[in-house]
């Protein structure tokens, strides 16, 4: 998803057939599409939070910017939220992490731009948090002011509403990764990351982490723990098909609610060549 969507059918042929030789059927198969119904609920307040706008690239395709070269991107994420706002009101998913098996997916951009989708649905606050202390690419990524973030809030040094920064969308907040930590998976092994959690849900309609790739580094396992589900990041052409089996199964079928397959086939947008990609496949029932 790092830049721009084209070919969708080719990608949902190729998707297809990925998920009949990998028997992860469950994890790939489509559900069908429904109108985006959201209950309006009473959110507790937080106390005045750090602002920043976010940036507006010129070489990066964040929904941020009025581009007629988005459309198509905009449609897909379009989907993607439909199908997740399904599993929000039917099934109380509220707590979404995103991965890949390895770095170099789309797994931030894919975070971000579905947040900024999400944001549009009225009384809906979103809450995007940088869970990836290895690179912070979400922080760098919106290009974040300095400040106290999420290792700050896990090991004790500040509180709730000082890691939270609003921003110019109106529905949407941002935790960023912080400080420097010489221990990142052991801040998600405390009781602390649980209980933000809990308090982010309490406030949030939705909260997205983008979290390190699950093949990678030991941080994935801590940090899904106590979340409601994940969606998978995979980039044609670059992710083999034994990496998304390994993946899958140390995700477990129990939280995992979807894919988000991308970078399939060349398009001829002239900064966006050769990314696209296809809406998110999410499986259906509890």
């Amino acid at each position: 998803m790092s830049r721009y969507f084209n070919e969708t059918s080719k990608a949902n042929k190729w998707s297809d057939s990925l998920s009949t030789k990998l028997d992860i059927h469950e994890l790939l198969s489509p559900i069908s599409g429904g109108e985006e119904v959201v209950e309006e609920l009473e959110k507790p307040r937080i106390s005045v939070a750090r602002k920043m706008i976010l940036p507006v690239p010129a070489n990066v395709p964040l929904l941020t910017r009025q581009d007629e070269k988005l459309a198509q991107i905009t449609e897909s994420y379009r989907t993607l939220r439909t199908r997740i706002l399904r599993m929000n009101t039917s099934q109380g998913i509220r707590s979404i992490v995103l991965s890949s098996s390895q770095p170099g997916e789309g797994k931030t951009l894919t975070t971000v731009n579905l947040a900024l989708c999400c944001t549009q649905i009225s009384n809906f606050p979103v809450l995007v948090v940088d869970a990836d202390f290895r690179t912070r690419g979400l922080t760098h990524l919106l290009d974040c002011t300095p400040g106290a973030g999420l290792s700050e809030l896990l090991s004790g040094e500040a509180t709730y509403d000082q890691v939270v920064l609003s921003t110019n969308y109106p529905n949407l907040s941002i935790v960023t990764a912080g400080g420097a930590t010489a221990s990142p998976a052991e801040l998600f092994a405390t009781v602390k990351w649980k209980e933000f959690l809990g308090w982010a849900t309490e406030r949030f309609s939705l909260v997205l982490i983008d979290s390190p790739p699950i093949l990678a580094v030991t941080d994935f396992e801590l940090i899904s723990a106590p979340c409601d589900g994940t969606i998978f990041v995979i980039r044609g052409g670059f992710t083999n098909r034994e990496m998304i089996r390994r993946a899958a199964a140390q995700v477990g079928s129990g939280k995992l609610l979807g894919s988000v397959f991308n970078m399939s086939h060349e398009s001829k947008h002239g900064d966006y060549l050769g990314y696209s990609g296809t809406p998110l496949a999410v499986k259906d029932g509890a």
